[in-house]
């Protein structure tokens, strides 16, 4: 049985699945990823505090600079852990929205897999400017 399946069990509840998609290009550096983390933290203490939106909201991390990458599955607030992001590199943005897609897809056909209902995703794309490096 996958971990997955086990949550399922222990928390039938309806889903809202969250992308949070982030840039983390080099023009994000100093302050402006040190609010961003800070950011993450407050955003689990908040759902924490609402019991209904820590059983239902699912959290994942899609960051994106030169490269794409998950940088935290989706769960629940209890078992979300924020990471500690870097800036680094070139803003390809439209490779993160991909990404970002594609992994709200499968986890809707988790849900579905395993008879739990949910609600419209969101994804909160939170970046500093324009796209910059990817090729057209």
């Amino acid at each position: 049985m996958s971990l997955d399946a086990i949550e399922f069990a222990e928390n039938p509840e309806p889903r809202c699945p969250c992308v949070l998609l982030l840039d983390t290009s080099g023009s994000m550096s100093g302050n402006r990823i040190a609010a961003l983390n800070a950011g993450l933290q407050t955003f689990k203490d908040d759902l924490l505090q609402d019991n209904l939106a820590a059983k239902r909201v699912e959290l994942a991390i899609v960051a994106f600079d030169t490269t794409v990458r998950v940088e935290h599955e989706f769960a629940t607030a209890e078992h979300f852990q924020p990471p500690t992001l870097t800036a680094q590199g070139l803003t390809y943005t439209a490779s993160g929205i991909n990404k970002a897609l594609d992994l709200l897809q499968t986890r809707k056909l988790e849900y579905k897999n395993n008879g739990i209902t949910y609600y419209r995703p969101w994804v909160f794309l939170i970046t500093d400017g324009a796209p910059y490096g990817e090729e057209q």
